[in-house]
């Protein structure tokens, strides 16, 4: 009966790590630590934003502008960011807000947020970008910076 028991916990084992297996993205990177992204997105059109993303998760990127405030030269920022990755399981969903600081014709934004859904789900959010020129977007505007996810003390709940 042991002998049967122990049969069991090896298939079970050896299925989770199966499933570990096919959860990794593109490079190999499982996220069980988090994630580093780079990331390039515009506004097409406000307040929807498209791009992409490399690093741990090479894909798409998309999202929302849900409030921007401007005060001076400082731009408060909340969004939707959305992570599409080559297979489902390795996208998410974040919200992220902070402050965008413009200078001349450029800024360089940092956002904090939490993953709100999918891989990571509950991770803390740190982003970081500046605004350049770019020929993707009509209107010669792109962001482009880093999105960092570490798993949170707290994601492991769903």
């Amino acid at each position: 009966m042991r002998f049967l028991a122990l049969i069991a916990v090896l298939a079970v084992a050896a299925s989770i790590a199966a499933a570990s297996a096919q959860t990794k993205t593109r490079n190999g990177h499982d996220g069980k630590a988090g994630l580093e992204l780079t990331y390039t997105k515009w506004i097409a059109p406000y307040p929807t934003m498209v791009g992409f993303v490399g690093g741990d998760i090479v894909g798409k990127f998309s999202g929302a502008v849900l409030e921007r405030t401007v005060t001076g030269s400082n731009i408060h920022l909340t969004a939707i960011y959305i992570v599409i990755g080559p297979d489902p399981a390795h996208s998410f969903t974040a919200h992220v807000e902070g402050t965008e600081v413009v200078v001349g014709q450029g800024g360089h934004a940092v956002l904090e947020g939490r993953v709100v859904d999918g891989m990571l789900k509950h991770g803390h959010v740190h982003v970081e970008f500046d605004v350049i020129s770019c020929t993707q977007a009509p209107s010669g505007t792109c962001f482009q910076g880093t999105i960092s996810v570490k798993q949170g003390s707290d994601s492991h709940r769903h």
